[in-house]
């Protein structure tokens, strides 16, 4: 529900109680002042769950592009440390089956085949033993923290487009409420309200994790 939808159901409201009370006669001051006051307290709290879904909405917002981009990182970065560990694997591969065709080489030949032998077995160990960016360690631990961010915004996402749905009902039933001025309307929006904010707050927290999320 946008800002402007929720500003069209106040109005509305306002539009209904004034019409109510507008032509009232004899005890029709003291309806009216009772009226006003039901009309801006129900204004009030629509105000309040507008407020309260706009931030709920911005959040879901931000954990769903969190769960997409950390998702495309965590794939590349695991794509680069793969790529490594092929490579480091292939440059070992090449040792041995040098170190097998060596066997029967002349001695200058056989020179030329360690040698190349050891420059791929150290470039191998280079790739394991390498530090700081693009290391084969650092791309490990940056692919498992895109993992960890990724699944808590997995995790969250749920929450919030639950608690998002709650508050919509819940400005709707209150403005149903302002036009009918039935109670069960009412507490039946508060009860969604309050239902909503929890898993909101759940959501930000991950406290309380729901068996059905």
């Amino acid at each position: 529900m946008e800002a402007t939808e929720v500003k069209d159901l106040i109005d509305e409201t306002h539009e209904h109680e004034r019409k109510r009370h507008g032509g009232g006669h004899g005890g029709g001051d003291h309806d009216g002042g009772h009226g006003g006051e039901v009309k801006t307290s129900t204004a009030i709290y629509i105000s309040v769950l507008a407020a309260v879904l706009a931030v709920v909405a911005v959040a879901g917002s931000n954990a769903g592009k969190e769960l997409a981009s950390s998702a495309i990182e965590a794939s590349d970065n695991f794509a680069y440390y793969q790529a490594k560990t092929q490579r480091q694997i292939s440059l070992r591969l090449a040792a041995d089956q040098l170190d097998l065709l060596g066997a029967g080489l002349p001695a200058d030949a056989r020179a030329a085949q360690v040698a190349r032998t050891a420059e791929y077995r150290q470039a191998a160990d280079r790739l394991e033993t390498e530090e700081g960016r693009n290391s084969r360690k650092d791309l490990l631990a940056r692919a498992k923290a895109a993992e960890e961010r990724r699944d808590h915004a997995a995790a969250q996402d749920p929450y919030f487009d639950f608690a998002e749905g709650l508050l919509q009902l819940a400005i709707v039933l209150a403005s149903v409420f302002a036009i009918t001025n039935k109670g069960m309307i009412l507490w039946s929006s508060r009860g969604l309200a309050l239902v909503g904010l929890a898993m909101a707050v759940d959501g930000f927290t991950l406290a309380v994790p729901l068996p059905f999320l």
